[in-house]
């Protein structure tokens, strides 16, 4: 060992050197090389030295692909809510800041686009949408903008004559409030289409319509009876009347041609496209099947999936164990969960408020008690529907239940409380979607629970809301989508469409009626229910960082922040600088997901 304390390292940097000067000239004298060593190490030491003096990340070496400057970037991050730029490398944030800050990040090959102003933000989270139904149902008739029963039937009639290729009349969107009673009849069709078979559907997916001649297909006649969820509604006479409620609606939908693989394959692309269209970039499935699954999967393998998906496989009424295997088989099959996600199963309860299915403490303000569903009626027993609760809670699924009458929420909320306290509460995340309806106890007890309500504010457009209104009457009135009353007990909100179950799948149009409860033309003046609005914040939260935290995934995106997913939009307008009543005329003039443009309009460019 030599006297530095090194082996086989004879000649290591001698600092001191025994002798007279002479000998310790002869030394250095000796080893020349190890001075040049010196000599590059003090200047490499000092080139370090002159890095770290700079702002620089000394963490962050990295050039970015893109640098968006100018801008006014809402990141829903508290500690840095809003930067002026953004930088991105790959699919991720590379950092957020000044527009001098992030000069650094910057060298002839990243591509500068000035943003000139115009807000940034997230890209939109929905957190509750059913993605293939609504994209098949983009080719059909489509009723959501109908005003009147005339303009609805006017619309149905010329959809008809301009496809006289197709064998059936397919589609939906038409709202209770179009029609005397809040259902429609056989005759209306009748009268405009007497020759092929008409099925429609109405805007929630909870009630159908249909025309003599699909009838007649159907077998359906004065003596057909339906026992289940549901009813098969007839007249005072005994006569079907051509509406359908729940399972009911299957008596024609069985009749009614499906499309195959490749349309659905096809189906999906277009609405891609749309959602990208509207700023969303992440969603999240409240219905499910292998198929679909397979579907987004050929869609991930290619290349084409340009929206983040999460899929909440359908229990429907009677799950059992193959179908927890199945589950379970998908669930460890999947590898790409930053695209494609399948830990999740849905239950559906009740049905809606309209149609008088939601289950409710007390009766409906519009039945008399005589009526066989005066409190709604459930979809599943509760002791199945707790006993498979508590199973899929074993395995480690996260459980979304659809609930909108206030008794069938507390019911679910029983089961989750139930499960968890066999198989233990830790960080379920268990939802409960839609809420319609709830008392104040249930409210407090979402957030002991740590319970996510996951709520549709489209759902509470006042322009469609009259017969939901007379149903629940005035008393219960002040709780009607009580999102303002789940901030203030501190419990997150996760907010979706429900599309095509809805009026609109823009976020936008959902966020403005969260942030007004008044239709885009005013009224009624000061909001509906104006109790339960909740702030322009809140609002874009809960489609966002809030949504991200629904699905486990608020550590890669929902904020704008260094090392998350490159997911965000630009706006036409400032959210935060414009009349709340004008925030509906709002477009999305850039759609980014994992760094790469979806919805380019050339205004970036």
């Amino acid at each position: 060992m030599s006297r530095f304390g090194h082996r086989n390292v004879p000649n290591l940097l001698p600092l001191a050197i025994e002798g007279d000067d002479a000998e310790k000239k002869i030394a250095y004298i000796r080893y020349p090389l190890i001075a040049r060593m010196r000599k590059t190490l003090l200047l490499l030491l000092l080139a370090v030295l002159a890095l770290l003096s700079m702002k620089k990340d000394p963490l962050v070496t990295d050039i970015a692909d893109q640098l968006y400057i100018n801008g006014h970037i809402w990141t829903t991050d508290p500690s840095l809510p809003f930067v002026e730029a953004l930088a991105v490398k790959g699919d991720r944030i590379l950092a957020v800041g000044s527009n001098a800050d992030l000069n650094q990040f910057k060298n002839a090959s990243t591509k500068v686009i000035d943003l000139k102003g115009k807000m940034m933000m997230p890209g939109f989270n929905d957190g509750h949408v059913h993605f293939l139904s609504g994209s098949l149902g983009l080719t059909v008739v489509d009723l959501v903008d109908a005003k009147t029963m005339q303009e609805a039937i006017q619309m149905i009639a010329d959809y008809a004559k301009k496809h006289p290729e197709l064998p059936w009349i397919t589609g939906g969107g038409w709202q209770y409030s179009l029609f005397p009673g809040g259902l429609p009849n056989k005759q209306m069709l009748d009268a405009v289409i007497p020759d092929r078979p008409v099925y429609l559907k109405a805007y929630d997916g909870h009630s159908g319509w249909a025309n003599s001649k699909a009838l007649s297909i159907a077998g359906i006649t004065k003596e057909t009876t339906f026992k289940g969820f549901g009813e098969l509604v007839k007249d005072k006479n005994g006569e079907p009347t051509g509406a359908f409620k729940e399972s009911a609606t299957g008596l024609v939908t069985r009749f009614v041609p499906g499309p195959d693989k490749a349309a659905k394959f096809n189906a999906l692309l277009t609405g891609l496209k749309y959602a990208a269209a509207l700023g969303i970039t992440s969603i999240q499935n409240a219905s499910g099947s292998r198929e679909e699954y397979e579907l987004y999967d050929s869609l991930l393998r290619t290349d084409q999936l340009t929206l983040r998906t999460s899929i909440a496989f359908s229990a429907g009424r009677s799950p059992n164990e193959k179908d927890i295997i199945g589950w379970k088989s998908i669930r460890s099959q999947n590898k790409n969960p930053k695209w494609l996600k399948t830990t999740a199963i849905k239950f559906l309860l009740d049905g809606v408020i309209e149609s008088h299915t939601a289950v409710m403490i007390d009766p409906y303000s519009d039945l008399l008690q005589l009526d066989s569903i005066y409190r709604g009626q459930y979809a599943i027993p509760i002791d199945q529907y707790e006993k498979w609760v508590n199973r899929l809670d074993q395995e480690g699924f996260q459980i979304y239940t659809h609930a909108i009458g206030d008794a069938s929420v507390r019911s679910v909320l029983n089961a989750y409380e139930k499960a968890m306290a066999t198989n233990g509460q830790q960080n379920k995340r268990h939802r409960i979607e839609h809420i319609e309806m709830t008392t104040t106890v249930d409210i407090e007890r979402f957030h002991q629970l740590g319970v996510l309500p996951s709520m549709q504010p489209i759902h509470a457009y006042p322009g469609t809301i009259d017969v939901w209104s007379k149903a629940v009457g005035e008393q219960r009135l002040p709780l009607s989508f009580p999102w303002a009353s789940f901030l203030q007990n501190k419990t997150k909100l996760v907010f979706g469409s429900d599309w095509p179950a809805c009026i609109s799948l823009n976020p936008i149009r959902g966020i403005h009626n969260a942030v007004n409860r008044m239709t885009t033309d005013g009224k009624p003046v000061g909001g509906w229910i104006p109790a339960q609005k909740i702030n322009l914040q809140d609002a874009l939260y809960a489609y966002t960082a809030g949504a991200a935290y629904g699905s486990f995934d608020e550590q890669e995106k929902g904020q704008l922040k260094k090392g998350y997913l490159a997911d965000f939009i630009v706006l036409s307008q400032d959210l935060f600088k414009i009349k709340p009543e004008d925030i509906y005329k709002t477009k999305v003039e850039l759609t980014v997901v994992g760094g790469k443009k979806v919805h380019p309009t050339g205004l970036y460019e």
